[in-house]
């Protein structure tokens, strides 16, 4: 019967290919110009990507409603004009945000971090 490792894998014993795969996956960030005293996080976590929502209470939205949406097309929502909208990860809420049309885009801008 042949021997089972234990404990956790060594450094470097990973292949080429999974190295670049890992490091594939990982968002490209550029150098901080000044530390940041408080956030001591090792490079490839600070790299990993995050999905964020922004989330807005729509009144009878349905997919219908989707599928029949054209371009220029307004849709009317539960929130108030200029108030802050909550930016979350999944059920942990980070900050405040507004929209602001930048261009053709429309953008989230972070106001006020939690």
């Amino acid at each position: 019967m042949p021997a089972l490792a234990t404990g956790p894998p060594k450094q470097g014993v990973t292949g080429g290919a999974n190295e670049a795969a890992v490091e594939q996956a990982l968002v490209v960030v550029p150098p901080q110009q000044e530390e940041d005293e408080h956030i001591s996080l090792r490079p490839s976590v600070a790299r990993l990507p995050v999905e964020l929502d922004v989330t807005i209470p729509v009144r009878q939205f349905r997919v219908r409603t989707l599928l029949a949406l054209e371009p220029g097309q307004l849709i009317e929502s539960q929130w108030g004009s200029g108030v802050d909208v909550p930016l979350s990860c999944g059920d942990v809420q980070l900050a405040w945000s507004e929209f602001e049309v930048i261009d053709l885009q429309l953008a989230v801008r972070l106001t006020r971090p939690i």
